[in-house]
């Protein structure tokens, strides 16, 4: 039998707060064993709250006559008139109105009730998000429209008027896969409508475009493993389909679009990322969609970037996916910098069993689009956060601990 509490939940959910509270009714077996809150028809606890005036709903089973909601010490609503069940058994309830605004990240909520000359409370943490995100609306993540990062002509940050072909058209076309073995090969001005792999060192790819769109190809642009010094500049790669876009070492990309597969780019060691938009991932049984992704490397440099592996309503996994759980099994000098960075169920996650030395995230600006929370890694590590805020308020990001 589901508990009364969830009962309620459930008619909250499907007819709304404020229709239930109008009628003055509540069901005779909707009594709660102790108080709660909702938001847009679900509890409050740990939700998604948009920083503006929002509608909060508190039910007790024991009688109160009035309640305020306040947020550390700070009374953040006018008190209101409790609203007594008509029913046996059913719950006491109250809505009024938060003001939220100029708050961010966790907080701690807390409902007073009085009752006659004595009064109690209840607590519930909840995060405060950007009211334009669409998000903490009780709405599922599959039905939430995700924000959208992606830049227009005037924004100086990676897109589609910055990164990619942009507008030019290819001069020849390749048709197939290409398998480079000679070094110092230059590939200037194609379409390659198949996937690429580089066997040969200082090889260049640009000004180009990669159609590797080839469900369970692994990876559309791959670095064979002994190459080096690979160079993809002013190049789009749609890799709709495959599992990687780019990997796994030995590469630079530069104003490079990739989209479509699984992980946009996965990197090992020796690589640098910049200027570039890895955007739009697919989600793929038994994959984890990320931007970027690495399970070992060193000497990595990310910066100046637009990560977001966001595909409509679906946040996907992180816009970056750190473990070092294959290969060397340790990660060492990364520095991720001047980035813009969201989705993901945490944009940025960093696996709690990671071995690593020397990984640096600085000035890195995260959209407010994830399904939890701007970024999670573990406690005691050699992991270094400096710098880093919020787009939409410039409040330093808050960093969860495993």
């Amino acid at each position: 039998m589901p508990s009364t509490k969830r009962t309620w939940k459930a008619v909250l959910a499907a007819v709304g707060t404020t229709a239930v509270l109008a009628a003055g009714t509540v069901p005779a077996h909707a009594a709660s064993a102790s108080p709660w809150i909702a938001y847009g028809g679900a509890s409050v606890n740990n939700a998604r709250v948009p920083a503006s005036a929002v509608q909060l709903t508190t039910q007790s089973p024991r009688p109160f006559d009035t309640l305020t909601y306040s947020v550390g010490g700070r009374v953040v609503s006018a008190a209101v008139t409790a609203t007594a069940p008509t029913t046996a058994g059913g719950d006491w309830t109250a809505t009024a109105t938060a003001d939220l605004s100029g708050l961010s990240g966790r907080v701690s909520l807390t409902a007073k009730l009085v009752s006659g000359g004595s009064s109690s409370s209840v607590a519930k943490t909840l995060r405060v998000v950007d009211p334009a995100s669409g998000l903490g609306t009780g709405r599922t993540a599959a039905s939430r429209p995700a924000r959208s990062v992606r830049v227009q002509a005037t924004d100086g940050r990676p897109g589609a008027f910055t990164t990619g072909l942009r507008g030019a058209r290819a001069q020849r076309v390749l048709t197939g896969d290409q398998v480079i073995t000679r070094d110092g090969t230059v590939l200037d001005g194609v379409q390659v409508d198949g996937c690429v792999v580089v066997k040969a060192d200082d090889v260049v790819i640009r000004n180009s475009k990669v159609n590797c769109r080839r469900q369970g190809r692994q990876v559309a642009v791959q670095v064979a493993d002994g190459a080096r010094n690979l160079l993809v500049e002013d190049t789009e790669i749609d890799a709709t389909g495959a599992d990687v876009g780019v990997g796994w070492g030995n590469y630079t990309l530069r104003r490079v679009n990739v989209h479509g597969s699984a992980d946009g780019a996965r990197w090992g060691s020796n690589v640098l990322i910049e200027d570039s938009w890895i955007h739009d991932m697919s989600r793929q049984d038994g994959l984890h969609s990320d931007a970027l992704q690495t399970t070992s490397g060193s000497n990595v440099v990310i910066r100046r970037n637009v990560l977001d592996p966001s595909n409509g309503g679906d946040p996907l996994n992180a816009a970056i996916m750190v473990g070092t759980e294959t290969g060397s099994r340790k990660l060492e000098n990364v520095v991720v910098e001047d980035n813009r960075l969201g989705g993901g169920s945490y944009t940025v996650n960093v696996r709690g069993d990671v071995t690593v030395s020397g990984l640096v995230f600085r000035r890195n600006t995260f959209e407010d689009n994830s399904r939890y929370g701007a970024v999670i890694a573990p406690t005691g590590k050699d992991v270094t956060f400096t710098g880093n805020v919020m787009g939409w308020t410039g409040k330093e990001v808050t960093v969860d601990r495993w």
